[in-house]
């Protein structure tokens, strides 16, 4: 078995898939998955988000999925001392994530998961930075997902780690970001040579896009993805032309 196929197979393992969810990358989205993608006038305004389809209105364009995107995750975060922590979200409350820094000079930052107060998991997490490093903390079929944000001072990269596997290794992405259990489902995006994609359910799914935002701080941070239950939503570039995108289980 050749080295790709092999990560490709383990990473469907890692997610807690069948085989039948490890097929090539595809340009359609899985059944009853729907994309729906608004090309907008120019960029989005910031402070308020306005931005400006060029069918329709920016109130039509957000009522059409408001009730589902309402339901959404929020991801609250506590301190223990000086140490952020989140909370898993999902079928299990049991598991923590908690941000240590260290006081050494340059400082460090370490991630730790624990389930029931004990550890089970720790990975680096770069420098400090404007951004929380912690992303999100899922638990799904009896799996636990984590991802989180590796700073450098040059760059700022999504990892995931599935049962404290990371999955940027065992699919070969340059980037995984925004996870979520879509549905009860796994879903992130995700760049992979230059190219971005989305995973759900092990199928993954070309997007012909050169530029999601995400990770964005302060007042920036209104272009990040949002999710929720059923859907996402997410800003997009392809060269200089942007777009609104919704992709979820609509019902229609």
């Amino acid at each position: 078995m050749n080295r790709l196929l092999a990560s490709r197979l383990s990473l469907c393992v890692l997610l807690g898939l069948t085989l039948a969810g490890c097929a090539p990358p595809s340009d359609k989205p899985p059944v009853g998955l729907v994309v729906e993608e608004h090309p907008l006038a120019g960029p989005p305004a910031l402070d308020p988000l306005t931005f400006s389809p060029l069918e329709g209105t920016q109130a039509s364009v957000l009522a059409r999925h408001a009730e589902a995107r309402a339901r959404g995750f929020p991801v609250t975060v506590e301190f223990v001392g000086p140490d952020p922590e989140i909370t898993s979200i999902g079928e299990s409350a049991e598991w923590k994530a908690r941000l240590t820094t260290s006081k050494q000079a340059p400082p460090e930052q370490v991630v730790t998961v624990e389930r029931g107060g004990q550890e089970v998991f720790s990975a680096p997490a770069g420098m400090p930075s404007p951004i929380l490093p912690l992303q999100g903390l899922w638990t799904y079929s009896g799996h636990w997902a984590l991802e989180l944000v590796d700073t450098t001072a040059d760059e700022w990269q999504g990892q995931v780690f599935v049962d404290g596997q990371l999955i940027n290794d065992a699919g070969a992405y340059d980037e995984a970001f925004s996870f979520q259990i879509l549905d009860g489902k796994p879903f992130f995006l995700f760049s992979r040579a230059g190219r971005l994609g989305y995973s759900y359910d092990g199928v993954e799914v070309e997007l012909d896009y050169d530029r999601v935002p995400h990770y964005h701080c302060c007042s920036e941070s209104v272009l990040n993805p949002v999710q929720a239950e059923s859907m996402v939503a997410f800003f997009a570039q392809r060269g200089e032309d942007w777009f609104y995108v919704e992709i979820g289980l609509f019902g229609e």
